[in-house]
């Protein structure tokens, strides 16, 4: 399947889904809410910051695109009620999701204290650990991180192609920030808009994740 085959295939799921998918944002969005009240902290003292946010943050983005899997999983039609179905189906790999998301925070915090470069690495060859921990329940951590990346580096296209979109969606803030500040200097409230914003983008993001995902993955392990 061609990239603009999944860019189409997980909008079309998005839009179908959208009310449902943008709810489940939510832990994102009330990270986002917390980062803007904490800036006055964060300004003097960045590190403390990076130490506090960058875990929760993997959590909550790896939480996020967890839910947005198993409500793939579930019959269509799809309602708003079936939030309870997906946290039901997350809920046996609740652990193992935030022990394996806090790693990849580490590991990326690790590469930026070297160069950016190597943070998005890291992040690249385990972009599909949340994935494989609801896919393949009951296995060890370390094997999800093994399974994310022999899937990645299976080809040096699937690397670069991984590794693009990782550089994507980690750039993507700067034009959310800008566009942010567009909207609300007119009106105010920049944290509404940095939330509604931030999950709109998370739920596009998220649902082409899994897709690409779903893509690359050998069908005899789907």
């Amino acid at each position: 399947m061609t990239l603009a085959a999944i860019a189409k295939e997980s909008l079309r799921f998005a839009k179908s889904n959208i009310g449902l998918l943008f709810l489940l944002q939510l832990p994102m969005g009330l990270l986002v809410l917390l980062q803007r009240v904490m800036e006055p902290f964060l300004e003097g003292n960045p590190l403390v910051g990076l130490i506090i946010l960058l875990p929760l943050f993997s959590v909550g983005s790896n939480l996020c695109t967890a839910l947005t899997f198993c409500v793939l999983q579930l019959p269509a039609p799809r309602h708003l009620t079936d939030i309870n179905q997906a946290w039901q189906k997350l809920a046996p790999q609740f652990g193992p999701l935030v022990l394996s998301s806090a790693i990849i925070a580490l590991f990326f915090g690790l590469g930026l204290a070297a160069f950016v470069l190597p943070g998005l690495y890291f992040i690249s060859l385990y972009f599909f650990v949340p994935l494989f921990v609801i896919t393949e329940p009951g296995q060890p951590i370390a094997k999800y991180f093994y399974q994310s990346k022999k899937l990645v580096t299976q080809s040096r296209k699937t690397l670069l192609g991984t590794l693009g979109f990782v550089t994507i969606t980690f750039l993507i803030e700067i034009p959310i920030s800008i566009l942010v500040d567009a909207l609300s200097r007119p009106v105010g409230g920049a944290a509404f808009f940095d939330v509604i914003l931030t999950m709109l983008f998370g739920v596009i993001i998220d649902c082409f994740i899994i897709f690409y995902f779903l893509s690359i993955k050998p069908k005899g392990n789907s």
